[in-house]
């Protein structure tokens, strides 16, 4: 019987069909470490959900996103129409919440029969054929003690407060060994106590220290310095549209908003003027600003002078509800 193959993106499936891989490929496209990620397990109010935000954040049409969402959930749907499914994930961050998503969707189906792993702590999207002809040798079947980690994991991520993923992140867990890394990368982004920066907008202003620099190098240093590295272009630029179109710029420089972009309109190297608007952001050359100085020196918080508002999993952070993490001793800090 044919095979189900789900992986994390269209450079992954490429590769895998580039190994001669057999099977029906599935790339699970969704950085679901930005915006709402409602509870629940109903898959298609997940999917609603993550549309309505990519489609405003990204700047693309909602009709297009929903659809794409839908082929997708689809082709998972009829799962047991294969007689086998393989999952395919990475250690990072973006892999390890589709992971998590798609255990936690299989533990509520009656039939799981089939369910197969493979865990990489290497990406798929630039591996050799050869790389992942020996991956293959290791996948294996999933475990029950894997879908309930998984089940867990899901429902701390969308919580309606951080306390219980904070929780479930310090602990090892060794039936899927990637996640607690992953997870506590996630609370990393929450705003520090003193400055109000997660650790993204830290390096960022932390490269711009010395002087101006493009985006596109900032953004090939930041991405570098992330051990298991999860964060593509198009997140990264929601970050520094944060970072410049805050009350209080703590960057300028950037011509315009990630979601005027239409980043995903286009093929490279297509000359389309959606490409042109891409290349306009990435090469702009961004500087500090004072607040950007003050805040590098623990002087100006931006997450509360700024009245930061951000969705992360099932939680807000937001004024009134300005959860923290304490990067240096591991701690998550409630509101005061």
């Amino acid at each position: 019987m044919p095979k189900l193959i789900v992986t994390n993106g269209d450079a992954a499936v490429e590769r895998l069909k580039a190994a001669h891989i057999a099977g029906h490929l599935l790339p699970w496209q969704d950085m679901l470490h930005d915006g709402p990620v409602p509870a629940g397990e109903v898959l298609d109010n997940v999917s609603d959900a993550r549309a309505d935000f990519l489609s405003a954040a990204l700047g693309l049409p909602l009709d297009s996103v929903r659809a794409d969402f839908a082929h997708r959930d689809a082709q998972l749907d009829v799962h047991s129409a294969y007689g086998e499914v393989e999952l395919w994930f990475e250690h990072d961050l973006y892999d390890q919440l589709q992971l998590i998503q798609l255990l936690h969707y299989f533990s509520h189906e009656p039939e799981r029969m089939g369910l197969h792993l493979v865990q990489a702590d290497h990406y798929i999207g630039v591996m050799e054929a050869g790389q992942i002809q020996d991956l293959e040798h290791h996948r294996a079947p999933v475990t029950a003690v894997q879908i309930e980690t998984a089940r867990e994991a899901w429902d701390a991520f969308t919580a309606p407060t951080p306390t219980t993923l904070a929780a479930f992140a310090m602990r090892q867990h060794e039936a899927l060994p990637f996640l607690a890394p992953a997870l506590r990368r996630l609370l990393a982004e929450l705003p520090a106590p003193r400055s109000g920066l997660s650790l993204t907008e830290q390096r960022i202003l932390e490269h711009l220290a010395d002087g101006p620099r493009k985006v596109a190098h900032v953004f090939a240093a930041v991405h570098s310095m992330d051990e298991a590295q999860f964060l593509a272009d198009l997140p990264f630029f929601l970050r520094l549209d944060g970072l410049a179109f805050a009350h209080e710029p703590l960057i300028a420089g950037l011509p315009f908003q990630t979601n005027e972009c239409s980043a995903l309109a286009f093929s490279p190297g297509d000359g389309s003027p959606a490409e042109r608007t891409y290349r306009a952001y990435a090469a702009a050359e961004i500087r500090l600003t004072k607040a950007g100085v003050a805040a590098l020196k623990g002087h100006f918080d931006h997450a509360c002078e700024n009245t930061v508002e951000r969705a992360m999993g099932g939680f807000q952070v937001m004024p009134g509800a300005m959860w923290r993490y304490d990067r240096a001793r591991g701690e998550l800090m409630a509101p005061n």
